[in-house]
């Protein structure tokens, strides 16, 4: 962030004649020539191009604008990218469409995946990444998924391991590359050693037209309430703003003034001031990034940030908070961010804060995408990663009388939502086939990724292998658990305290202002003294997304993985009748 000074010097007239009784002659000019030599500013354009919460999601997303028009697709991307970039630098009369522009993402750029990126570990989304020079990244929550190590593993394209690695014989031979981008993460520690996790920059430093911009990478600060336990037993989450604020410190005594913190972390625009990209209105930002500015702004009050690039709440975000633009734009590339500035050559700085505008990813049609040489090799490389996923998942393993079956909630940010229930339904019956008396299911809405969607074939429509596994891609492990109706309760009830949403089946319930108010089994409260058998999966058995009263549930039995279910589920249904699971499983009472 820029601190202009103004110096104003002044050469008396007086003394001047003193020095030069007579004349203004060749000394004068020489003096002149000397003591008014000023350094000529240069002011340099810079456009960082954004996106955040990939996910995988690299052939598209069904997603729709306000009007309908689709968007979405990272072949897409890519020529909506290159558009910028050829825009920005004939606006500014740049000879190259790369000197000035960066493409940054922040963080979940795996994890949660569809079918064509998961099926090869996300290998075919590293590849897109690297074919579209994405060059600065953060840590997200999601590369945890399977364990740091085997995300370094992606990153850095080595080889899988048999019997360790994945989905080892889908992605044994595919061609992986190293990424380009740099991960940065300035705030997770290794617990033995204190110091960042090792493979992992918490920051770097880009010259642009000669100045120097840094960039800070920061995940959220609750990562371990969404992540497996397992996966983050080995280290601990620094502050963000406590983070941020001891390297925009070490930054800027190497000269860094222009500085940008790439953040896999939540912000949220007040919902009354019709902020969108329809709108591009300027709004009151909340949440963790905000938290985050607040403690840097204490700690370093010169931090010099000019621009955060959020994620990880899959939010729409464009305002500015004390001077900083702060940007975040959806998820799975519905969307991305073009920030624009203009750097100083003296002050090593922004001139003022930058600017920017959040875009639909408009998809493009094939003609279009074969234009460009970037979109048209981001295209070959979904099309390879389709070809090889695509004998199985584009099977089809059952009917629906409908288009699809909605992840919507109906009393968001509480569970309950169409496809949530159909889920439960489907590990209910999964733990019935083995234990006959396990009573209900429940799954966290966060793991429930997408709608389920049908194509249309004839007077019916065909789910596919992928379109399920879509649902579920996570892969956790199922296990039968005992809890007191008390605990089942309570378990609902931690919704309102934190808890990110829960799926239910074999049981309803009611609730009022900030809680639980009966559950129904049957029609009848619950007994609160008796035990009763669940199915959950083993993220919700570590207390995840903020719900530790799983955590005191007794494990009994291990079953398969909630994807598996998911899928035998629906393939014996033959036909899923979407009316089925419309009704919500919860209602508020007065």
């Amino acid at each position: 962030m820029m601190f202009k000074s103004k110096i104003i010097t002044s050469l008396s007239v007086a003394a001047l004649l003193t020095a030069v009784p007579f004349s203004f002659g060749a000394g004068i000019n020489a003096t002149a020539k000397t003591t008014s030599k000023k350094v000529v500013e240069k002011k340099i354009p810079v456009q960082l191009l954004s996106m955040n919460d990939l996910h995988g999601y690299i052939d598209g997303n069904n997603k729709k604008d306000s009007v309908g028009t689709p968007v979405g697709g990272m072949a897409s991307l890519a020529y909506n990218f290159e558009q910028e970039k050829a825009a920005f630098a004939k606006a500014n009369k740049l000879k190259s469409t790369t000197s000035n522009s960066l493409s940054i993402h922040a963080g979940d750029t795996v994890g949660g995946s569809p079918a064509i990126s998961s099926l090869l570990q996300d290998e075919p989304t590293m590849n897109i990444l690297n074919a579209m020079n994405f060059s600065i990244g953060a840590l997200g929550n999601h590369e945890f998924d399977e364990g740091l190590d085997e995300f370094q593993r992606i990153w850095k394209g080595k080889k899988p391991i048999k019997g360790v690695t994945q989905n080892y014989e889908f992605v044994k031979d595919y061609k992986q590359t190293t990424s380009k981008m740099e991960i940065l993460s300035a705030n997770v520690v290794d617990k033995k050693t204190k110091k960042l996790v090792k493979g992992f920059k918490p920051y770097t430093v880009k010259t642009i037209g000669g100045v120097k911009v840094g960039f800070i990478g920061i995940v959220t600060p609750r990562i371990k309430e969404v992540v497996l336990a397992q996966h983050t037993r080995d280290i601990d989450v620094v502050d963000p703003g406590q983070a941020v604020a001891k390297y925009t410190k070490e930054l800027r005594k190497q000269g860094v003034k222009a500085i940008a913190v790439v953040a896999h972390s939540s912000v949220e625009v007040d919902k009354e001031a019709n902020s969108s990209i329809e709108t591009q209105e300027n709004s009151r930002l909340t949440g963790d990034v905000i938290d985050m500015l607040k403690t840097a702004n204490k700690l370093d009050p010169s931090n010099s940030i000019d621009v955060v690039f959020a994620g990880h709440n899959h939010g729409y975000a464009n305002g500015t908070y004390k001077g900083v633009r702060v940007v975040e734009a959806y998820n799975y590339a519905s969307a991305y961010s073009v920030v624009t500035g203009t750097l100083s050559s003296k002050t090593k700085d922004f001139m003022k804060t930058p600017a920017a505008k959040i875009k639909y990813n408009y998809t493009q049609t094939e003609t279009t995408i074969m234009k460009n040489k970037v979109s048209k090799k981001v295209n070959g490389i979904i099309q390879e990663a389709k070809g090889i996923v695509g004998k199985v998942m584009d099977q089809p393993i059952a009917n629906m009388n409908a288009a699809k079956i909605s992840r919507e909630r109906v009393a968001y940010p509480l569970g309950g939502s169409p496809v949530g229930n159909l889920v439960t339904d489907g590990q209910l019956a999964f733990a019935k086939a083995k234990d006959a008396s396990v009573d209900f299911a429940f799954t966290n809405s966060g793991g429930v990724r997408s709608d389920l969607d049908a194509t249309a074939s004839g007077d019916s429509f065909v789910i596919s292998r992928g379109a399920a596994q879509g649902v579920q891609p996570f892969g956790n492990i199922l296990k039968i658990v005992e809890l007191t109706g008390a605990q089942v309760k309570s378990a609902i009830n931690n919704q309102f305290t934190g808890g990110y949403g829960l799926e239910v089946s074999g049981l309803t319930y009611t609730y009022k202002d900030k809680a639980v108010v009966d559950v129904f089994v049957n029609g009848e409260k619950i007994d609160e003294a008796k035990t009763y058998k669940a199915v959950i999966n083993d993220f919700l058995v570590g207390g995840g997304d903020q719900f530790p009263t799983f955590k005191e549930a007794k494990v009994i039995d291990d079953l398969g993985l909630d994807t598996d279910a998911f899928i035998q589920y629906i393939t014996h249904l033959k036909t899923v009748d979407a009316s089925s699971v419309v009704e919500p499983r919860l209602k508020e009472v007065q």
